[in-house]
């Protein structure tokens, strides 16, 4: 197999010729271990036969000595000698862990020239039954083709209203930031979540009374413990903590975790915060553009910690992974105060990449802004990681709602089995139904956003469910997808299955 895990049809028929040589060999080793099985039969029933004539012979016997007189004597009974079959060894292949692929196939060959196999034409027809080779037709046609959902009228209703509950919910109870009943739970559960991080991490580093001599209990003492266990050189608020030579840069506390890359929690955030922390500067997105600059002398003070580059690469993950942490609920002085502040947290995964849309023009009260300046006023609002959980919630509910119901009605109306009706796979009434209710949900919530927002475009903003909005995106490629290899077969997968098991058998 190549290194790209592509299996070429060459590799395919020669392994089918082989797999036939071996399939000649397993009918002989059968054909074989069926005659010896008839000759153990007959075995068994010559011995019970004498084993009955023995028994009666001692009974006779028993008699005899008593002094009685046998009437009907026991005819003795003729032990038949057993015809002795010679058998013939059965020939194998005596391949050796030293041999190639070349070897091997030129030892199927010969072998398979001594003992009239054919091994021209299509292996694989050779190696299945007709019963076989119809089960595979219809497995394929059931997991791989791409096929035109056949959705009747209850499929699109439970859809719709699936998605219109969905949109209820998020219109009533997630709503925008600062003004969202679950937001303020969600929140709470976050703020639960880096305190049980932070002690857990307090409890297992016995170096830890030097930063903080007591457990933390709560989330200003947690957020601070984090800030210090796990420093970052990209960490600076103002442009002032950093060399800026001929760049500008106009950063504050509110907005640095949107403008340095290092914060995004996605694949992004990681890389250029490996990156930073191994060249010791700092990544920023500035007027729609990427810029690296330098932390000044003395402030955010750190060296990455690890004796060689794995070392250092895995030191740089956990310093990613936990300054993450300790800044998700936002920094320990604004959570250190009772005034009900939230905090700057982190942005929503590859929400730092609308920094680069330094473009457009959009009026926001009585000022004009780019599209870039938009979306760090949308963060200002609080529009951060912590929301967008918040934003989950009604999404993850639509699609639990409509796979379970589609499983529902597909066990019980459509009486199919439990296995199929299974609500994951390619399914392609259940992809349109969770097009059909994500777009509910969607058209709800736009809907709701511009009622309330009354054409502020912060408020249309802050009240859109980004999370709903990019997995109708999501459904609509899968949607687009199937339409455009409709009939077809969905080859990616189909290799996928094929790789996996040709790696398990290579096992």
């Amino acid at each position: 197999m190549k290194k790209s895990h592509q299996i070429s049809s060459k590799v395919l028929d020669e392994s089918g010729k082989a797999l036939i040589v071996q399939q000649h060999i397993v009918q002989q080793a059968e054909q074989r271990l069926g005659h010896l099985h008839d000759n153990l039969d007959q075995l068994s029933q010559l011995q019970d036969v004498q084993s009955d004539a023995l028994d009666k012979l001692l009974q006779q016997a028993k008699l005899l000595a008593n002094g009685s007189i046998i009437s009907d004597p026991v005819d003795t009974p003729t032990f038949n000698k057993l015809v002795e079959t010679p058998y013939e060894q059965l020939e194998t292949l005596q391949a050796n862990e030293a041999d190639s692929w070349t070897d091997f196939l030129q030892q199927n060959e010969t072998f398979a020239a001594t003992h009239n196999i054919d091994l021209q034409g299509d292996p694989f027809a050779k190696l299945f039954t007709d019963r076989e080779r119809a089960e595979l037709t219809r497995q394929i046609r059931e997991d791989y083709k791409m096929v035109t959902p056949n959705c009747d009228r209850y499929d699109y209703a439970i859809a719709a209203t699936c998605g219109a509950v969905a949109g209820l919910i998020d219109s009533f109870f997630v709503g925008m930031p600062g003004d969202s009943k679950l937001g303020k739970w969600t929140d709470q559960q976050v703020d639960n979540v880096v305190v049980k991080f932070a002690q857990t991490i307090w409890r297992a580093d016995k170096n830890n009374g030097a930063q903080l001599r007591t457990e933390p209990e709560n989330i200003a003492q947690a957020i601070g413990f984090l800030e210090r266990k796990f420093k970052v050189n990209y960490d600076a608020r103002y442009a002032a903590d950093l060399v800026m030579g001929e760049e500008t840069l106009n950063m504050r506390p509110s907005d640095h975790h949107l403008k340095s890359l290092g914060h995004s929690p996605d694949i992004i955030g990681l890389f250029f915060s490996l990156l930073d922390q191994f060249t010791g500067k700092a990544s920023f997105i500035a007027d729609g553009r990427i810029i690296r600059l330098e932390p000044i002398e003395g402030t955010n003070a750190y060296k990455l910690q690890g004796e060689n580059f794995l070392a250092k690469l895995y030191c740089g993950f956990a310093n990613w992974l936990g300054h993450l942490l300790s800044d998700i609920s936002g920094s320990s002085g604004t959570r250190g105060h009772n005034d009900g502040r939230r905090g700057a947290g982190i942005p929503l995964p590859f929400y730092s990449l609308f920094q680069l849309c330094d473009f457009g023009s959009i009026e926001v009260n009585g000022q004009s802004k780019t599209f870039a300046e938009f979306s760090t006023a949308v963060f200002e609002s609080g529009y951060d990681a912590r929301f967008g959980i918040t934003m989950a919630i009604p999404v993850a509910f639509n699609e639990i709602a409509i796979r379970l119901l589609w499983a529902l009605k597909s066990k019980f109306y459509h009486k199919r089995s439990w296995k199929e009706s299974l609500p994951i796979g390619n399914k392609p009434e259940l992809r349109r139904m969770l097009l059909v209710g994500h777009g509910t949900l969607c058209v709800v919530d736009g809907a709701d956003a511009a009622l309330r927002a009354g054409g502020n475009p912060l408020l249309f903003a802050t009240r859109m469910n980004m999370v709903a909005w990019s997995r109708l995106a999501f459904s609509g490629l899968l949607e687009v997808r199937s339409m455009y290899k409709e009939k077809g077969l969905d080859l990616q997968a189909l290799e996928r299955d094929l790789v996996r098991e040709w790696e398990r058998l290579g096992r």
